[in-house]
């Protein structure tokens, strides 16, 4: 079926997790295509810059493990622009432990904010969207999950419970105007560490330095502003799932085969070990 697009010229575009990363880019690009952008992150005073540097651009600091900031978002864009477009579900938080050491408390974080957080915020733009009788959702998901990327529990067990919602949503809502898409970006060189109990985690910790064969496709990374260009297409020309590269693509099919899959993971394993200095299991 083909789905229609929405161009981003004029276009409402709320973005979440924009005060950096991907959703810094994501929302840059929207401004430069002459959308109408809103961006909401934790992290107000970088939020404020990245919406001076748009222009025409609503800031709205949110904390979306809290069910009341995510409507207030939503309503705080429809409020100031008088509609809602696309809302990108980029924002997430990633804490790094051992499967055998993770906490209920760092599991219900990582929902409340990569799932529970999103759900609230799109039902909310939805009631939007069907009185405009279009829109798009995008949630920016993580092929992690289906590898299994080692020490990321609480993140890849997040991540895999917005795809199942993605997908169940776009079988629910096909045909009613509403798109939604999902987009696995891959490895992205963002720089940004992930906090854990371990210190400050960097991204290419769980890359072995000696990997060879099939290995070296997974660690060859995007930019944020690769990913920004592809959001702003797909909006253009929608699809109900997008790689940002054709070795995304072959890593999702790849996961399928388990041995090899192992065989990937467990090297990432290897090195973020060896990185942290750590035995497989806790004390």
């Amino acid at each position: 079926m083909k789905r229609a697009g929405i161009q981003p010229s004029g276009a409402v575009v709320l973005v979440t997790g924009a005060s950096s990363g991907i959703g810094r880019a994501i929302a840059m690009a929207f401004g430069k295509a002459g959308a109408r952008v809103a961006v909401a992150a934790r992290r107000a005073e970088l939020l404020n810059e990245v919406a001076a540097a748009i222009g025409d651009c609503l800031a709205i600091p949110t904390d979306l493990a809290d069910e009341s900031s995510a409507i207030a978002m939503v309503d705080r864009t429809v409020g100031h622009f008088g509609r809602i477009d696309v809302l990108v579900n980029n924002a997430a938080v990633i804490i790094v432990s051992r499967a055998d050491e993770v906490s209920p408390d760092e599991l219900m974080q990582s929902f409340r904010a990569n799932v529970v957080g999103p759900i609230v915020a799109t039902n909310r733009a939805l009631r939007y969207m069907r009185n405009q009788g279009r829109g798009h959702i995008i949630n920016i998901g993580s092929p992690g999950f289906l590898i299994g990327i080692p020490l990321y529990t609480p993140y890849v067990c997040s991540k895999a419970a917005m795809s199942g919602w993605t997908r169940t949503i776009q079988a629910e809502w096909e045909g009613t105007g509403i798109v939604v898409s999902e987009y696995f970006p891959g490895y992205v060189a963002t720089g940004s560490p992930a906090v854990s109990r371990y210190g400050a985690v960097t991204q290419d910790a769980i890359i072995e330095p000696e990997r060879k064969g099939i290995s070296t496709l997974f660690v060859r990374p995007k930019t944020p502003e690769q990913v920004a260009r592809q959001i702003v297409r797909l909006v253009q020309r929608p699809r109900l799932i997008a790689y940002s590269s054709r070795i995304a693509a072959f890593g999702a099919w790849i996961a399928n085969i388990p041995e090899r899959r192992i065989a990937i993971a467990s090297g990432m394993a290897r090195a973020v070990r060896k990185r942290l200095g750590l035995p497989v299991f806790s004390d």
